[in-house]
């Protein structure tokens, strides 16, 4: 039995392209997750690997779809060579059923592991960049400047609580609280 498994990032990534790659090699059963490969809760991944039996072969477009580090990608492999469950990369045209299928399958783990590193080194140096120039790095603030120096003006006065200004400014109160601890930007 030929197993498939797709798996896209985020929920607006499109599974399609993979999908088709594992239907045109002949897949007889796919399954896909819409989930980082870095994550460790990948449920239709690890049911793939349970479907898998002795004879069986683990079919994927690309390697970083199910893998993104060598020391995972080796782990899993492995197991399934030990399983007697063979891995056939779609995008590389090969199997590992031969020592330089294997061989070849080592070097590719090595590399994904080495572009995710890239990439994520990438990110870390743009945000410091970004937050050199200025920039807010994350998620937009729950508070406005205004919304905290109300805040500030209440509590001051002595007639409202932390719980009900955070009631009032829809938050919880230890994120009014770190809001209020943090120097207010200047105008």
């Amino acid at each position: 039995m030929r197993i498939g498994y797709a798996r896209v990032s985020t929920i607006d990534q499109d599974l399609q392209l993979q999908v088709d790659a594992l239907e045109t090699a002949k897949c007889d059963r796919i399954f896909t997750d819409h989930v980082s490969a870095t994550s460790t809760e990948r449920p239709a991944f690890q049911a793939a690997l349970r479907a898998l039996k002795a004879g069986d072969t683990l079919v994927i477009w690309k390697l970083d779809r199910a893998f993104r580090s060598t020391k995972q990608a080796i782990m899993v492999w492995e197991r399934l060579r030990a399983r007697g469950v063979e891995l056939h990369i779609v995008t590389l045209s090969f199997v590992t059923d031969t020592p330089e299928g294997r061989h070849f399958f080592r070097g590719l783990a090595s590399t994904a592991e080495f572009e995710r590193d890239l990439i994520s080194m990438r990110t870390r140096e743009g945000m410091a960049a970004a937050k050199r120039r200025g920039q807010h790095i994350g998620r937009p603030p729950k508070l406005s400047p205004d919304n905290i120096l109300w805040a500030r003006r209440k509590l001051k006065s002595g007639r409202w609580t932390l719980g009900q200004l955070a009631d009032q400014l829809n938050v919880s109160r230890d994120t009014l609280r770190r809001a209020l601890a943090r120097p207010m930007p200047r105008r």
